[in-house]
């Protein structure tokens, strides 16, 4: 089997690290390293783009659409710029895609309920997927990916410029999976068999995103950051973030670990930190 993997970013590069560099391509508008795969460098901002392809291949899709258009025009031109039809089609989307549950447990069953411009387009991307790979006969995997934790990617910089994190008391349940265990998640996607078409991707541990903040700060020394009310955070933080404040779910990962993987690396998000500040050399001993 050969594999696309469209996107060079955090997720797609790691991926493609643990695949053949013989059979894998990496597809992207910008390769900032020196890549060790075979690399086809296309804008999916425009609709000329040519992908060449061997049969049989199969796709990791993690490209997010373009925040300044309304459909997710990225995965429609990436589709339509293919030169043969994948076996498999894999599809990284987000759990936001469920909307405000109120913290109760959520499973792939649960119906779609957007809230966010960003979680409608994941949603639109996952229903033209549907359609299009039912019409082309090309099995399609979804994962519902929580929020990616993992080196460099523990909001270290932003702890250190008087980040502020809501109360514990008035803290919601958080979702979240370690870069090690997507990866897991994304290959064993890729490669087997018999496999259901939506996964929620989550280490299923539900504390909140202020308890892992603070964890991060004791783990590296850093000072923890000012805890605020809600009606505070209302008022100082961007829109961006408070749209995540608003959201509230825990997710139902039997599925995904009944079915897709063994065994996470990182059931404890506590390990993962810790791991991962080692990886980047932070870690106080």
């Amino acid at each position: 089997m050969n594999f696309i993997i469209a996107g060079a970013g955090y997720t797609g590069l790691r991926v493609a690290e643990e695949l053949s560099k013989s059979d894998t391509c990496l597809v992207s508008r910008n390769f900032d390293q020196d890549i060790q795969f075979k690399i086809q460098k296309i804008n999916l901002d425009s609709n000329s783009n040519k992908i060449k392809t061997v049969d049989p291949f199969s796709v990791l899709y993690t490209i997010p659409p373009n925040k300044d258009q309304t459909l997710d025009l990225r995965l429609q031109n990436f589709v339509n710029s293919l030169n043969t039809k994948p076996i498999r089609f894999v599809y990284l989307s987000t759990s936001g895609v469920y909307g405000d549950r109120s913290g109760k447990l959520t499973d792939e069953l649960i119906e779609t309920n957007p809230q966010t411009q960003r979680a409608k387009k994941r949603v639109e991307a996952e229903v033209f997927l549907e359609k299009w790979c039912d019409k082309n006969n090309v099995r399609l995997v979804i994962l519902r990916v929580s929020g990616i934790y993992g080196p460099k990617r523990l909001g270290i910089n932003r702890l250190n410029k008087n980040f502020t994190v809501i109360s514990e008391s008035e803290a919601k349940p958080g979702n979240r999976i370690h870069i090690s265990d997507l990866v897991s998640c994304c290959i064993n996607a890729l490669k087997k068999k018999n496999l259901s078409k939506i996964y929620n991707i989550s280490d299923g541990c539900h504390k909140s995103q202020t308890w892992f903040y603070k964890s991060v700060c004791e783990y590296s020394g850093i000072n923890k950051p000012k805890e605020i009310k809600t009606s505070e955070a209302i008022k100082t933080w961007e829109e961006t973030r408070l749209s995540f404040m608003k959201e509230s779910r825990r997710l139902d990962t039997a599925r995904m670990n009944n079915e897709l993987i063994d065994n996470l690396i990182y059931p404890d998000p506590r390990n993962g930190i810790i791991d991962s500040l080692k990886e980047e050399k932070y870690i106080i001993e």
